[in-house]
């Protein structure tokens, strides 16, 4: 008789779910700023500090996840809000750079 291989559950499909969650939660929530507050120092404010604004939303996600013992997803939230904050620290060096030389 044939043995069956025994497969691993890929949890690749979760963190791909995971990791857009966190993208379409944050490009929604840069899309109210910008509707109720064009280009103001608020909506600016809200764009620059996205990588903290999203624990708001991804720390009871995350909670959720792990309770319901979704890895795949928990770690797809994970990645998805790394890859935000990696992003929101590399433009919060850029302008703090142009802005600390002065705009000419």
């Amino acid at each position: 008789m044939a043995k069956i291989p025994i497969l691993k559950k890929s949890h690749i499909g979760d963190a791909i779910v995971g990791t857009v969650t966190v993208f379409g939660i944050d490009i929604l929530i840069i899309f109210i700023a910008l509707l109720l507050n064009t280009f103001s120092p608020i909506f600016m404010s809200v764009v620059f500090t996205i990588g903290a604004i999203q624990l708001i939303y991804v720390l009871p996600l995350l909670w959720w996840s792990i309770k319901r013992r979704v890895k795949g997803f928990s770690k797809g939230l994970l990645l998805g809000a790394m890859a935000i904050a990696t992003l929101n620290f590399g433009c919060f060096l850029v302008t703090f750079r142009f802005f600390s030389t002065g705009a000419r």
